[in-house]
């Protein structure tokens, strides 16, 4: 009965140990990855806040209308399937 009791004791702390020691492996892990994304620059498009992409007097609406009805490929195409 105390050698499965000492073997038991044995199980439990070799998996504590390499649960503990895959945590702080995880955690530094994670610690740098996230060093390194803050170091990284970002990259920004150069519109300060009250710039938009729509030109003042043209709605959405007008925008994809003339995306459709321009270049290449645009319009009915010439054969129809009925």
């Amino acid at each position: 009965d105390f050698a499965e009791g000492n073997i038991h004791h044995k199980a439990l702390l070799i998996s504590v140990t390499v649960c503990s020691i895959l945590l702080v492996l995880t955690i530094i892990f994670f610690y740098f990855r996230y060093k390194r994304q803050e170091t990284r620059p970002h990259y920004s498009i150069g519109l300060e806040q009250d710039e938009t992409y729509i030109p003042a007097g043209e709605s959405l609406k007008d925008l994809i209308e003339q995306s459709q009805s321009s270049g290449s490929g645009s319009g009915l195409p010439l054969l129809v399937r009925k």
